[in-house]
């Protein structure tokens, strides 16, 4: 089974909702780590990648989705949902930035406020009462978790899928959570524009 690293770069400032903010009184605040640091839970790197594989799915005729990530409980009765094939550890922060980190204030260099308001048609005036807080990872922050496929088609079809991702988290139709995803294995770095053996010969290797 090969064990793979699932990269993670932020172009811009980015929320997934979770945690307690240690900033002031942000109405929503990051998903920390117990020293304190950014993080993306497993889950939501799965659901970013099976939507991506779903995507390729239906452009191609196959079922590579339910295979990879588990087949989703139906309304039937006694129904089962199928775990898959892949595991998707918790997103951290590379050690690089973590190593920088020791202390309270350095992670709070991590973290910004965002704070937002909705306007009264006509006079474009702040609405009494709508102001909005969040606190959000600044831009440039990467993170990585580990990743592991049953074969390297495999690994190829998710670096291929996450070629499609462009952005992540919440307020992305508002320009947060612009982000890339790379996928490496044995320090090489697996082509996401490369058409995976999967797609081109129609089985798994």
């Amino acid at each position: 089974m090969p064990t793979a690293q699932l990269a993670i770069c932020f172009d811009s400032e980015w929320l997934i909702a979770g945690g307690e903010s240690t900033l002031g009184t942000a109405d929503m605040a990051p998903t920390r780590d117990p020293e304190g640091l950014p993080t993306i839970p497993g889950r939501a790197l799965r659901g970013l990648l099976r939507e991506a594989v779903t995507i390729i799915d239906d452009c191609n005729t196959t079922n590579h989705a339910d295979r990879l990530f588990g087949t989703r409980k139906s309304a039937k009765v006694n129904s089962v949902e199928g775990d898959g094939t892949i595991r998707i550890g918790n997103a951290l922060v590379i050690e690089a930035i973590a190593a920088q980190c020791t202390d309270n204030d350095k992670r709070a260099d991590l973290f910004a406020t965002i704070r937002r308001t909705a306007l009264e048609q006509g006079t474009r005036t702040a609405k009494v009462g709508s102001l909005r807080e969040m606190e959000v990872a600044i831009a440039g922050i990467e993170l990585v978790a580990e990743l592991h496929c049953e074969s390297n088609s495999d690994l190829e079809l998710i670096a291929f899928a996450s070629g499609l991702i462009r952005s992540l988290g919440h307020s992305r139709s508002r320009g947060l959570g612009r982000c890339r995803f790379e996928v490496w294995c044995d320090n090489r770095h697996i082509n996401p524009t490369e058409l995976p053996a999967a797609l081109t010969k129609g089985v798994m290797q």
